[in-house]
């Protein structure tokens, strides 16, 4: 039996893991358990207080999470720890940096990977919002794809492939990084609009999403482009911090010309990471951010499954925009 990595993962996620695909399979599937997060979780038992964060104009809460899509036992457990820190310091925001489902159609997989493991959250009425990734569809751009995205932004209540929100003192631009959606054929109509949204906008923090990092120290690393393409445009608007995934990973670089960038790719999976001239932090760890912004301080920490501390930084606003 001859399949592709990608047919052989959905294979196996699809009847829940090795021990039920049979024994075609099985010594295929029993390497990638681990690696690949097949082997289902328990869904969380908790239940929170509902909507019991506070949003003020000078004040906002949020998570940040990416590359979450195996509905496996660690994605499982970063969603845990995710509500369990709902309870200790509540927010009202999920910004997810992309690759929500792997290993098969988000229609077919979205009570797997989404409903089931943040069922607590949603529960509590926090919002999700996404930047698209790589693997939200099939792995090439084609009209299946564009059909898969189309479904997953319905289920999610997704806006566009790339849109702006705002919350308290924080402006969020979400950016549809694939290909071509960013770099690629009719990249100019998504650069044209960052330049636009972010000269207009007039909150103390601006924030820009999506899911393949412009700086990495990764398995990927940093991506093809944009430090021609998109990074001028952030110097330029003087954007605060900038939210990625991809990479399967933590990683905080030093300030680059002013922005921070920050990888946080390990909702599920781990690659490594190997620290370079621009890492402030960096671990091959599950993990996701807890954010706080109180005026022009916003204080970011990186959380495990486990509850440890992976990292801890704070910002100041950018002044004189």
């Amino acid at each position: 039996m001859s399949l592709t990595r990608r047919q052989f993962l959905a294979a196996a996620a699809g009847v829940g893991g090795a021990a039920l695909t049979g024994g075609v399979l099985a010594d295929q599937v029993w390497p990638l358990l681990g690696r690949e997060d097949l082997v289902p979780g328990r869904t969380p038992e908790l239940v929170l207080p509902r909507q019991a964060w506070t949003t003020t104009p000078d004040r906002l809460t949020f998570a940040a999470v990416g590359d979450t899509g195996t509905g496996g036992r660690q994605a499982v457990a970063v969603a845990t720890r995710m509500a369990q820190g709902y309870e200790e310091n509540p927010y009202g925001l999920v910004t997810h940096l992309g690759d929500i489902c792997y290993y098969g159609r988000i229609e077919n997989r979205f009570e797997d990977v989404f409903l089931r493991p943040y069922g607590p959250l949603i529960e509590a009425g926090v919002d999700v919002e996404l930047a698209i990734g790589n693997h939200d569809g099939e792995v090439y751009f084609s009209d299946a794809r564009l059909d898969e995205i189309e479904t997953e932004l319905r289920l999610l209540g997704t806006p566009a492939r790339y849109y702006r929100t705002s919350h308290g003192p924080v402006d969020f631009f979400y950016l549809d990084s694939s290909t071509p959606g960013l770099f690629g054929p009719g990249a100019t109509d998504q650069v044209d609009w960052l330049d636009d949204a972010l000269a207009t906008s007039t909150s103390q923090w601006k924030v820009v999403c999506l899911h393949h990092p412009p700086y990495s120290s990764g398995r990927h690393g940093s991506t093809p482009g944009a430090e021609e393409k998109l990074v001028p445009v952030l110097e330029r608007h003087a954007v605060d911090l900038v939210l990625a995934g991809h990479d399967h990973n933590y990683e905080r670089t030093v300030p680059l010309d002013g922005i921070t960038y920050v990888v946080s790719g390990g909702g599920a999976k781990l690659t490594p990471v190997r620290p370079s001239r621009i890492t402030a932090a960096a671990a091959s760890v599950l993990q996701y951010l807890h954010v706080e912004v109180d005026g022009d301080r916003l204080t970011a920490r990186c959380i495990r499954p486990d509850g440890g501390l992976v990292d801890r930084f704070t910002l100041r606003a950018r002044e004189g925009r």
